[in-house]
């Protein structure tokens, strides 16, 4: 061996690295310091790790709660998968047909979204698109055609240009549903050239917009999406399973309180997490959508392939972590060279705060996913026509050219009315899990797996676990009886139930939400799951790459500080997986190089 190889050697195991963390994020950072030799410990507040991935066996199915997939073709998650071992359990979505849902609750219309990108026709006059926008819409969205072409430099907010070239009613029931539906932001509030890349290109080409959407459609049908067959909890647990091999240190139920720079380096300050704040402290990948492309969003581990075996989170059992960090004072202090922080953008604020820099996190949104698993013939039954499915091209909410056809769409986003409070449906999107995944579809037999994300209501203590003394419904109490407790592991700040609105009710609301923007009565759920989560802004909003920008400038500025996860890179699991891995690399040269 080398002088310079051994050199290198010693640097890694000198250095001792304290991720904050333990969601996606904080398993890869600690994968990418611990692979070069460097002594990584990972400190994360819940009783579990994966963050938003979490997979359920409910009524005897292995259903992802929240994130359920990711974009096909990312790079770095591409490379993470491989090095993993899980390219084989990879599974393209067989049908990822999107269906939007306008109007109100007494004159509901729930029509297939016309082939596009971001839910831009590109044909307003297709059957598709006059079922949703109306003869009044299409010709207003004909207009666009005898317009000058507007660059995109001009009019940066996608809402705003869709409604200056092609009218109210494109931007409000094709465009708005899926930007609130996948991330729960305005659609005036996100950046049209990041949503649609090479929009501003081609619409300069093309002369309209409908024109340019037709010119940057891909060429022939392919899926976009995929998962892993058992769910998505196993790439954490590969992920747990890869570092015990390196023998990272890895403490669930405790959490970093603090920060504090001296000349010896970063002083770590840890604290038990109660029992209720370990199970609703969201973590850095917390921040997800239930039916992003990306998200896997946003818009969710230990339990995740069929056998019992595969359920097991290995870092999290008790032979997974090694002895005690020999860094560790009395006092519940690490000492680190290095520490990253991959929580939530709140926690981060906070703890960055104790390390006297200042950040501010981006505003997010919550949201109750329930999942539901109800017998196929009611769930299934629609008044949409044969849905054609989409392709998304991008973190951002998008739909593409038709892949392929299926008798009921896969996800229905409701218009951001609908949502509201005072519709009475409250429903931001329903994903029919078993239209997207072949092997959930197979396990099921006669039975759909229904994903449906409420708005949470405003007091952020609702709803609280499952009350097992106030059943809303004997179907509602059966459901609760199969969750295997899934119904109690919500990410609610709060351990109590509302008075008003109880799980037992969520389950009721999600039934009639589903069947609202399904069509069709949905029966009583067989069982059922809950997790309150909070929404991660996508990239493409106005504002994220500036605001992404500011904080890591403050960060940098202390030396030995890191800050990965959602809240920096947008929501979605590719683009924190491809974030983590450039920012650690910089952690890595600055060990083992000086610089």
């Amino acid at each position: 061996m080398s002088d310079r190889a051994a050199d290198l050697i010693s640097r890694a195991h000198e250095a001792h690295v304290v991720v904050a963390g333990g969601g996606v994020a904080g398993l890869v950072a600690a994968l990418e310091c611990a692979k070069v030799g460097i002594r990584v410990t990972v400190i994360e507040a819940s009783d579990r790790l994966g963050g938003s991935i979490r997979t359920e066996e409910i009524d005897g199915l292995a259903v992802d709660l929240v994130a359920d997939g990711f974009a096909l073709g990312a790079p770095a998650l591409d490379t993470l998968i491989d090095e993993l071992g899980l390219r084989d359990a990879v599974e393209p979505a067989a049908g990822d047909a999107i269906a939007v849902a306008v109007g109100s609750p007494d004159a509901l219309r729930v029509a297939r979204l016309p082939v596009g990108l971001a839910g831009i026709p590109a044909n307003p006059w297709s059957d598709d698109a006059r079922r949703i926008i109306g003869w009044r819409g299409a010709w207003r969205a004909y207009l666009d055609r005898l317009r000058p072409p507007l660059t995109i430099g001009r009019e940066q907010s996608l809402g705003a240009l869709v409604r200056t070239r092609m009218g109210v009613r494109v931007r409000d029931r094709l465009v708005a549903p899926l930007a609130f539906g996948r991330f729960g932001v305005d659609v005036d509030d996100v950046d049209a050239d990041l949503a649609v890349p090479g929009l501003s290109t081609a619409l300069t080409r093309a002369g309209s917009l409908a024109g340019a959407i037709s010119q940057l459609l891909p060429d022939g049908p392919a899926p976009s999406r995929a998962t892993l067959r058992g769910g998505m909890g196993r790439l954490v647990d590969a992920l747990a399973g890869r570092l015990a091999d390196l023998e990272v240190e890895i403490r669930t139920g405790a959490r970093v309180a603090g920060l504090h720079r001296d000349d010896v380096g970063w002083t770590v300050r840890i604290e038990n997490a109660a029992p209720d704040a370990a199970a609703s402290a969201p973590d850095a990948d917390s921040v997800a959508q239930a039916s992003d492309p990306d998200a896997t969003g946003a818009p969710d581990a230990a339990a995740s392939a069929p056998d019992a075996d595969s359920r097991a989170t290995p870092a999290s059992a008790p032979d997974a972590t090694v002895a005690p960090d020999p860094d560790a004072t009395p006092t519940g202090q690490v000492i680190a060279d290095v520490v990253i922080i991959a929580t939530d953008g709140d926690a981060a604020a906070s703890l960055l705060a104790s390390a006297g820099i200042s950040v501010a996190a981006p505003a997010s949104r919550q949201r109750d996913v329930v999942t539901l698993v109800v017998d196929a013939p009611a769930a299934t039954a629609t008044a949409t026509a044969t849905a054609t499915a989409v392709a998304p091209t991008s973190s951002a909410p998008s739909n593409a050219s038709p892949a392929t056809t299926s008798a009921a769409p896969a996800t229905v986003y409701a218009a951001p009315a609908i949502a509201s409070a005072a519709s009475g449906i409250r429903a931001a999107a329903v994903e029919d899990a078993t239209a997207s995944w072949p092997h959930l579809a197979a396990a099921a037999g006669p039975r759909r797996i229904l994903r449906v994300q409420l708005e949470a209501p405003a007091d952020p203590s609702r709803p609280g676990p499952f009350p097992p003394s106030a059943p809303a419904s004997d179907g509602a109490q059966r459901a609760h009886s199969a969750t295997t407790g899934a119904l109690a592991n919500t990410t609610s700040p709060s351990p109590s139930p509302s008075p008003s609105t109880s799980p037992p009710e969520l389950v009721a609301q999600a039934r009639r939400a589903a069947s609202a923007l399904l069509g069709a009565e949905v029966g009583e759920p067989r069982a059922a799951a809950h997790r309150r989560v909070m929404l991660a802004p996508p990239a493409s909003v106005i504002g994220h790459a500036e605001r992404t920008a500011a904080a890591r400038a403050a960060i940098a500025g202390r030396g030995g500080l890191v800050a990965v996860g959602a809240w920096l890179a947008g929501g979605g699991i590719a683009p924190v997986v491809a974030d983590t891995v450039d920012e650690v690399e910089k952690v890595r040269a600055r060990i083992l190089f000086g610089r």
